[in-house]
């Protein structure tokens, strides 16, 4: 029993075989990654493609398969949360109220 409990937390790989499986897993991240990523038409930089301006240059880039969300939709979605928050404020006042009496 005890060779079962000290074995189990070691790797049965050589230590080869445990770098190639982590250069395996680093090239498959960098792989999805580079779908991702544009050149930027301004200076040339390397940007992602859900990007609305360049990290480098700041010059405006159209985003792919992403379109920013319209601004009065923006300020409806955050009319209505700051409404509902106001709400739940004032129930959890009038809650504590109550069973404070």
């Amino acid at each position: 029993m005890g060779a079962g409990v000290y074995n189990r937390g070691m790797s049965k790989n050589s230590p080869k075989d445990e770098e190639q499986k982590m250069q395996k897993r680093i090239a498959k991240r960098q792989a999805k990654l580079e779908k991702h990523v544009v050149v930027c038409p301004h200076c040339g930089a390397n940007v992602l493609d859900h990007m609305t301006k360049c990290h480098v240059c700041g010059g405006a880039l159209t985003p792919r398969g992403y379109t920013p969300m319209d601004p009065k939709k923006m300020k409806l979605f955050k009319t209505i949360g700051w409404i509902v928050g106001i709400a739940g404020v004032i129930a959890t006042i009038v809650v504590v109220i109550v069973l404070n009496s």
